[in-house]
């Protein structure tokens, strides 16, 4: 696998998991509406940065914890778990109306960066995420695990999630007059996604 190969798989897989409207995409088309695309530009930097640091720590764990074969084996089981647990949550129970309140947006004496570092900060799942995620890939040859690999990966995601942002300041408006018939496909198409994540997880479990 190239380091090209690396960073689009990152890249792709950042961008589709940034789709679902929630604090950070919402706060940065509030800031675009609000205060100009140089204000959401900035915010959607921070929160990009601040990913790009979780997903490093999180893929340095999976590999922690893969150098047992038996730790690997639970982890994939557990793996599995967790992307048909997701898959039936985002197709079945996920809300199609983001919780938004208008204190997400006010102004931080930090700045804007500093302000979406913060906002990206409390999204505790993203290191789960990104966990579950190199166990697939790793399980099935798709990542390699030495630091250029792991550096070129990381900054995968942090571009394809501040592509994605920047595509939310752009929209603004249009996007949060939407954004509960969105979420709601969005939702369904993510829960799809793991299911069938899960389900090759199955199959490779069998075949193991």
């Amino acid at each position: 696998m190239t380091l090209l190969t690396h960073f689009f798989i990152a890249y792709g897989l950042s961008f589709i998991g940034s789709l679902p409207f929630g604090m950070i995409n919402m706060t940065v088309a509030h800031a675009a509406i609000r205060k100009g695309m140089q204000a959401a530009i900035f915010t959607a930097f921070g929160a990009a940065i601040v990913e790009l640091i979780q997903v490093f720590v999180a893929l340095k764990f999976t590999w922690l914890f893969a150098e047992n074969p038996g730790v690997e084996r639970i982890f994939q089981i557990i793996a599995t778990v967790v992307f048909f647990a997701g898959g039936i949550y985002f197709f079945f129970f996920a809300k199609s109306k983001p919780d938004v309140s208008e204190t997400d947006v006010k102004p931080s004496k930090r700045g804007d960066f500093f302000r979406g570092m913060f906002i990206s900060s409390l999204n505790l799942m993203v290191i789960p995420y990104w966990i579950f995620y190199a166990t697939l890939l790793t399980t099935n040859d798709l990542m390699v695990h030495d630091n250029p690999h792991v550096i070129v990966f990381s900054f995968g995601t942090m571009f394809g999630t501040f592509t994605l942002l920047v595509l939310y300041a752009f929209l603004g408006a249009k996007i949060l007059s939407k954004s509960e018939q969105i979420t709601r496909w969005v939702n369904k198409f993510i829960g799809l996604l793991l299911i069938g994540f899960g389900a090759w997880q199955v199959i490779k479990l069998l075949n193991g």
